[in-house]
């Protein structure tokens, strides 16, 4: 016997919400009660969803009525899981880019995001100002919320990281950069378009080498072509970029000045 404390919360084993063709999530069980008055509801059939539920049975000692039951209920946790992810995104994110869609790409990179974050690599997204780079970066990000799963993420301009992280009096810096550095997915969106100074190379290259190292995903955006980002950037933040990130490049005229035009 194993000397090694376990929380009873981790001891305890899930449903196996694959075989039902549920999404993977933490959803509230369902009230046995209702099934006598759901179709085919009955009594024993309530009985057997409860030992179910409660690892007593296998799935295969329920009836397909039960089942169904059982199916429908934590399909519609998850459909309502999958709304509050998605207010949450439009609710977060600038108005601009609350309606932006996902590219089949874009989700999915999402899908592998959610279920295996540690071996997702960044994506890089590059291309010249006014091609959609930042469009399609909120993209992702409501592909993530579209997935139902609950992923933390935030989203910064350069400029706005950089004024974040700057030292100021009555302000612990170090706090916000670590919040910063360790969320789920973050997005910084034009890499490179900032003045580069010895401050802004040391605080980028503490964030990407963080993440890096820390295999997180991220989505980076840059105007800067891609074989000039050691001259924009520093060298060992692009050699980092190069290596953890997936490149999507866009490519077009500036779509803003057909728009003032």
């Amino acid at each position: 016997m194993s000397d090694k404390w376990i929380p009873p919360s981790q001891q305890r084993r899930g449903l196996d919400l694959a075989a039902l063709g549920v999404p993977p999530g933490r959803y509230v069980h369902p009230d046995v009660t209702d099934f006598l008055v759901a179709p085919g509801g009955s009594r024993e059939g309530a009985t057997r969803i409860d030992a179910y539920l409660r690892h007593e049975a296998d799935l295969d000692n329920l009836q397909p009525a039960e089942v169904e039951f059982v199916r429908r209920h934590f399909l519609k946790c998850a459909e309502e899981q999958r709304q509050k992810c998605i207010a949450h995104f439009e609710s977060k994110v600038p108005r601009r880019y609350s309606s932006a869609r996902p590219t089949a790409i874009a989700s999915a990179w999402a899908q592998s995001v959610v279920t295996n974050p540690d071996d997702t690599r960044s994506l890089l997204i590059v291309g010249p100002t006014g091609t959609g780079k930042t469009h399609y970066a909120y993209a992702v990000l409501r592909a993530i919320a579209e997935t139902g799963r609950t992923t933390g993420w935030a989203a910064y301009t350069a400029a706005d990281l950089y004024a974040a992280l700057r030292p100021r009096t009555g302000r612990d810096s170090e706090a916000t950069f670590e919040t910063i550095a360790d969320t789920d997915v973050l997005f910084v969106d034009d890499l490179g378009a900032a003045k580069l100074t010895e401050w802004t190379e040391e605080v980028t290259y503490r964030l990407i080498n963080h993440r890096y190292e820390q295999c997180r995903p991220g989505i980076f955006t840059s105007n800067v072509p891609p074989t000039q980002l050691r001259d924009a950037l520093g060298e060992r933040i692009a050699s980092r970029l190069t290596e953890m990130c997936e490149r999507v490049a866009l490519k077009g005229d500036d779509r803003r000045k057909g728009m003032a035009a």
